[in-house]
């Protein structure tokens, strides 16, 4: 069974097939204790310059402030970690994962070592790494570790600290990206009710109303959703202007909206939009530019435009091969459109060709993910083991009997599996109601 799969909030969603747009507008932070003036105007310059789209400036500048941290104070000073997650940040920001992660660990060891494993600035750097751990598709270990900084900022903050609000959105968007709507939902609200004392932060505000849009619109409850995406819409470009990926994001997630209610020529024109900012201001080749043009090719895909969503499906493909590690999610989701696309038009050998690159994605998936091993899923199976066909949403992570109360979609919107066995290897992650 090949799944056709939206990338509504990305986020990129979830081992294999979902992706949580909204995760570029999540927050990122860089721990300050104890900073320099000189050294955050270096920084300051960092962000400016990767802002304004030139990477490999910001790279430079980012290197010069840690180099001077590193003569000046040591090599496990706390000014030295501020200055690696500086150069982590903008690494990620550029979607290159695979440099962002040495830094932040070496900043999470620094600032553990010389400040406790309670200290706030210790907490960002949990955030920092379980944002990219989320981004990699690292599911289990962004969850834990958004926990353990969600504990130290209860701890030692204020209880309305916009900080606390940020990790618990950016928790609330990873069990939303995974079909876990009911876990979501509380750290949501509290996230809400903390940003609602703290009305000055509409980034903040932005994020948490995408959330809660997002978890309405994947129950079905567009008229509850559509209000909070304009209002997103709105906040982000009051703060921002239009050129930022806040409202980037928050009209890929209208787009999607209005497709899902058929409103087709709408929903072009918001993905259009949303292509054109995000192109803008990450540059062509970022991870986002890529959801982007997916969602864009769903689009024509589901209107029959079959010649401009594979042209727009490749691009995409294309940019994440060259981002993205090999096994990523991602990845695997635009193979497995590609395969769907040419079966639809009876082009089985491009079919074949695609499907073939996608069991090798899957196999590349399993082997380097940490507990999905074939032989790690075995151990964690329940011992009644559903063995009769499974049952999906298509904006859902859970895979259901098909007797269980939680598949709550409408027929159109049913995904049929042949087997449990076929759900996991497809990326899905059994109910916890039903247990199949």
């Amino acid at each position: 069974m090949h799944k056709f799969e939206d990338y509504v909030l990305h986020p990129a969603i979830q081992t294999l097939l979902i992706t949580l747009v909204i995760i570029s507008g999540l927050t990122y932070s860089i721990p300050a204790h104890a900073q320099d003036i000189s050294l955050t105007e270096l920084q300051t310059r960092a962000l400016v310059l990767n802002k304004q789209g030139k990477y490999l400036e910001a790279v430079k500048v980012a290197e010069e402030a840690l180099k001077i941290t590193e003569e000046k104070f040591g090599s496990d000073n706390t000014k030295t970690a501020a200055s690696m997650s500086m150069l982590g940040l903008i690494h990620f920001s550029q979607g290159k994962y695979s440099d962002t992660e040495p830094h932040y660990l070496k900043a999470l060891k620094i600032n553990t070592d010389a400040l406790g494993e309670d200290d706030p600035d210790v907490a960002i750097d949990l955030d920092n790494l379980a944002l990219l751990y989320q981004a990699q598709g690292r599911y289990s270990d962004s969850i834990s570790l958004y926990k353990q900084a969600l504990q130290i900022k209860k701890k030692e903050l204020d209880p309305y600290d916009p900080s606390t609000a940020a990790t618990m959105n950016n928790l609330a968007s990873l069990y939303y990206s995974q079909g876990s709507y009911k876990e979501a939902e509380p750290y949501f609200k509290q996230a809400l009710t903390i940003l609602e004392k703290n009305p000055t932060d509409p980034d903040k505000m932005t994020t948490s109303l995408n959330i809660l849009a997002l978890v309405y619109q994947a129950q079905g409850k567009y008229a509850k959703a559509g209000p909070l995406l304009v209002r997103a819409l709105s906040l982000s470009e009051k703060a921002n202007g239009q050129y930022n990926t806040a409202y980037a994001t928050s009209l890929n997630n209208l787009a999607g909206l209005h497709k899902q209610q058929r409103k087709y020529s709408r929903s072009e024109q918001l993905y259009k939009r949303s292509l054109e900012i995000r192109r803008k201001v990450l540059g062509a080749n970022h991870p986002d530019v890529a959801t982007s043009l997916s969602n864009l090719a769903t689009l024509y895909y589901t209107q029959g435009k079959f010649r401009k969503a594979e042209q727009l499906y490749k691009l995409a493909l294309e940019i994440q091969e060259k981002t993205l590690e090999p096994g990523h999610q991602d990845i695997a989701t635009l193979l497995n459109n590609l395969v769907t696309l040419y079966t639809a038009q009876g082009r089985h050998s491009m079919a074949k060709h695609y499907h073939a690159r996608l069991q090798s994605t899957w196999d590349i998936a399993l082997q380097s993910e940490p507990g999905t091993t074939p032989a790690k899923q075995e151990t964690t199976k329940t011992v009644n083991t559903w063995s009769g066909h499974v049952y999906s949403s298509k904006f859902s992570r859970n895979f259901h009997r098909p007797d269980c109360q939680e598949l709550q979609s409408s027929p159109d919107d049913i995904i049929d599996f042949q087997t449990r066995k076929h759900a996991i290897r497809d990326g899905a992650i059994p109910c916890s109601t039903c247990k199949p």
